[in-house]
């Protein structure tokens, strides 16, 4: 056994205890540094709402009480204005409602842009920029009217320009056009109406499904899916094809001033090229939006002028009061995305079927 002892003092003889002062977690710090930055998210979303709802209330509406679009400058100047308004996608009177904002349809966009157009004086012309395989036959006519009313009441020349697509309602609307330029590339004309039906009577039937639906005469079933078509309910929608196609017709013989023959030779519905809508007299020129830009300044006798583009500007006042709408209407929290899909359509439309719905 070892002599050597560990040298150790015996408590109460010189030993005091030793008081280690205890740290924060690591985890301690992480929850205040995310308190932190949530609250400070907070409060510039609260600062951004304010400020979004002050400046809504000082640039959005004028001094005649009317919304205002805001105007971008892409290039030029100079007090006189040349207007571009954008019209893309399908052409609707509804309004699309997202998650987060609320969009007008493309038909009140139009509208409000061309008043707008109309009432300052310093706009001397309207560039149209068309990019749409056309929609629905009532809010392609809307828009026409609307285009029409403005060239008659403020004598100002209107311009389309083309992009990608222009074809059926998207030509329909071009027609009040003082002057059409078509992008080399672009696809226009599907002079035509189209409506889409589908019926699954015999695929029902082979499951032994039946349709029992109760109407209060022959003909309140027309279009059914479900039943199949009879000579009549055919000869009847034919007619009502055909006088909207007429409507079509008259529109672009009136515009492109060429005979009614002369129109109904190209408006089978086929689709051309901007070189083939240029040989058919169905634009003015083929050309870029310089070119558009040129073309429409000389219309209007201007050497030079401002070019602005009418935009629509979505501020947290709109996001904020549309998730309101959504979220509390009723007193019922919910969250309704019904408007993001795809409904089918089964009315008469000015639409070429060969583009994507998607837009």
């Amino acid at each position: 056994m070892s002599d050597t002892q560990p040298n150790v003092a015996p408590p109460g003889v010189g030993w005091q205890p030793i008081y280690v002062k205890k740290t924060r977690g690591v985890g301690f710090w992480v929850s205040i540094g995310f308190a932190i930055f949530f609250f400070l998210c907070t409060l510039l979303l609260f600062t951004l709402f304010i400020g979004s709802l002050v400046l809504s209330k000082a640039f959005v509406t004028s001094a005649t009480g009317k919304k205002q679009v805001a105007e971008t400058i892409i290039e030029g100047s100079g007090e006189d204005k040349v207007a571009i308004i954008s019209i893309k996608g399908i052409l609707s009177s509804e309004s699309a409602e997202g998650l987060f904002i609320e969009k007008p349809s493309i038909v009140e966009v139009v509208k409000q842009q061309l008043e707008q157009a109309s009432t300052d004086t310093h706009v001397r012309a309207v560039l149209l920029e068309v990019d749409s395989p056309g929609g629905g036959i009532t809010a392609s006519d809307i828009i026409y009217n609307n285009i029409m009313k403005f060239k008659t009441d403020t004598k100002k020349k209107v311009v389309v320009y083309m992009q990608d697509i222009a074809a059926s309602g998207g030509y329909y609307i071009s027609s009040a056009a003082d002057a059409i330029i078509a992008h080399p590339t672009t696809i226009t004309g599907s002079i035509g109406v189209i409506m889409p039906l589908i019926n699954v009577a015999e695929l029902i039937n082979r499951y032994g499904i039946k349709d029992s639906s109760i109407a209060s005469g022959d003909m309140k079933e027309i279009g059914s899916p479900l039943k199949p078509m009879t000579p009549e309910e055919n000869a009847i929608l034919k007619n009502i094809i055909d006088e909207m196609y007429m409507q079509f017709v008259n529109v672009v013989s009136t515009g492109r001033k060429l005979d009614i023959e002369t129109v109904k030779k190209i408006a089978d519905g086929r689709i051309y090229t901007g070189k083939q809508a240029l040989e058919n007299g169905l634009v003015d020129q083929l050309g870029y939006l310089e070119d558009a830009i040129s073309s429409v300044k000389k219309m209007a006798g201007l050497t030079e002028a401002t070019i602005i583009r009418y935009e629509k500007h979505y501020g947290l006042a709109d996001i904020f009061g549309l998730m309101s709408r959504k979220l509390f209407q009723n007193n019922t929290i919910k969250l309704d995305i019904s408007q993001l899909q795809e409904q089918g359509n089964t009315k008469p439309m000015y639409l070429w079927n060969g583009h994507s719905r998607r837009e």
